[in-house]
């Protein structure tokens, strides 16, 4: 399922570099996620628990996270699984960093998810549902950080 979202951040791109290279602020800006720890170079630990439908996930996977300022690229790949269910969900999300109007960054976001098990059984409406809530909410937590500053 691939998902493509331009969000705009009223900040710097400095700014939006300084949050999005540090991986276990930035992911706790995610609803659903407990905890991000470092598990290599540029490799994290990570768990989601999600509600999609009627149905709860508590995902644990591994995250890689690949930064290209030069190119404005910040990528992550993440597999994640959910033994008690019995799905997963393996994920690549590109995101762009480029300047916005005068006062604001912008944000291109490409995902792709892939889903299995009994997550894969989901219907997409519900998934993209959840997927657009989800992606809402971490773009006001982002907004929020900049403006605590």
């Amino acid at each position: 399922m691939k998902f493509e979202y331009v969000l705009a951040i009223p900040i710097d791109d400095e700014g939006v570099w300084k949050i999005l290279e540090d991986i276990p602020r930035v992911a706790l800006l995610m609803p659903g996620v407990d905890s991000v720890e470092p598990f290599g170079d540029d490799t994290y630990k990570g768990n989601l628990r999600i509600r999609i439908g009627p149905m709860s996930f508590n995902l644990a996977g591994v995250i890689g996270i690949t930064i290209d300022r030069s190119l404005g690229k910040w990528t992550l790949k993440a597999q994640a699984q959910d033994p008690k269910i019995g799905g997963g969900v393996l994920s690549t999300i590109e995101t762009t960093v480029s300047q916005g109007d005068s006062n604001s960054t912008q944000l291109t976001v490409q995902a792709d998810i892939q889903f299995s098990g009994r997550m894969g059984q989901l219907g997409q409406a519900i998934v993209r549902k959840r997927a657009d809530s989800m992606v809402q909410e971490f773009t006001e937590n982002l907004k929020r950080t900049f403006l605590e500053k």
